[in-house]
């Protein structure tokens, strides 16, 4: 009995092992990868163009309407958005992040490829993301000028 104990652990951790050496060789298919790409970038470019016209409508409010008594009303129109479209970009740029590691190495020898590996995704998630929360505070000063 021992013995069928210690063998039925032995090839449960072997089955265990063998399916996490399966799940880490395994390799997306490189059309998916580019689909995926393609609409997480157009996603992003949604969030960007969303978040810019919510922050200009809101500049446009301040510049040129009466906003007195309404300020916390004002400020919320710039609190949230700024805050939805910041942490957008920066999990839409993460799974961007991803994906570009998901290339295949004939993919990545290309021209393209060795361009697209070389962009500062990492860095960059957090540039767009504090350029927004920068307008923003910008604009909660103008308000409570």
């Amino acid at each position: 009995m021992r013995q069928f104990i210690k063998d039925h652990k032995i090839r449960k951790y072997y089955i265990l092992v063998s399916i996490e050496i399966k799940l880490r060789d395994f390799k997306m298919d490189q059309n998916l990868r580019q689909s995926i790409q393609t609409n997480t970038f157009y996603s992003f470019l949604i969030v960007m163009v969303l978040t810019t016209i919510s922050q200009l409508s809101t500049m446009m409010v301040i510049v040129f309407a009466d906003i007195s008594g309404k300020e916390l009303l004002v400020a919320a129109s710039v609190v949230a958005p700024t805050i939805i479209g910041a942490f957008g970009i920066i999990r839409i740029l993460t799974n961007f992040m991803f994906i570009i590691k998901e290339m295949d190495n004939k993919m990545a020898s290309t021209n393209y490829g060795k361009e697209v590996q070389t962009i500062p995704v990492h860095i960059l998630r957090y540039v767009f993301s504090g350029i927004f929360i920068i307008v923003a505070i910008i604009q909660l000063v103008a308000i409570y000028n």
